[in-house]
């Protein structure tokens, strides 16, 4: 696991990376490309190390098109609890997008958030790869999937998937 946990941390610093530069490179694809091959080459690594599968999870209904996500979890035992998948969006309407975005509960006290993480199909692949970390240990996480207006428009038709240590048989 610990390799893994490696490759999960180089991972989302590309992420966060690609977040705030999103610049092209040398060869014409962008960073963005480049971590989304790096995290689902991570997610396929965890999944060969016992990381915890929660399958897919999708928005809720009430709307032609839906967002999933496929849904990974590290150990709670784990000093920065991690989050990460594959995001798909099913609508391919050119408007609308999936996002997700996890909240994770401390054990001392206090809840954060994490950036959104939003994919649009009709902008080019069915998916993308995401990661979420805590800055500490929690207790809880929970794990929020969405239909978006676009890429910074608000979100709709939500679903929470709640993971607590109890809830999983390790």
């Amino acid at each position: 696991m610990r390799t893994v946990g490696w490759a999960l941390l180089l991972a989302g610093a590309l992420v966060t990376g690609a977040l705030v530069t999103g610049a092209p490179t040398a060869a014409g694809a962008t960073v963005d490309d480049r971590v989304d091959d790096t995290v689902d080459a991570t997610v396929d690594a965890a999944a060969r190390d016992r990381a915890y599968d929660m399958g897919t999870v999708s928005s809720s209904s009430g709307h032609a098109g839906r967002a999933t996500a496929r849904v990974w979890i590290s150990s709670f035992r784990e000093k920065h609890f991690q989050v990460y998948g594959s995001l798909h969006d099913r609508d391919r309407h050119p408007g609308h997008c999936a996002s997700i975005r996890a909240r994770f509960h401390y054990l001392g006290g206090g809840t954060g958030w994490s950036p959104a993480r939003r994919h649009c199909a009709s902008y080019g692949e069915d998916r993308t790869g995401y990661l979420f970390e805590s800055r500490s240990a929690i207790r809880r996480v929970d794990v929020r999937i969405c239909v978006a207006d676009g890429r910074r428009g608000p979100t709709s038709h939500c679903r929470t998937l709640t993971v607590r240590d109890e809830d999983v048989a390790w």
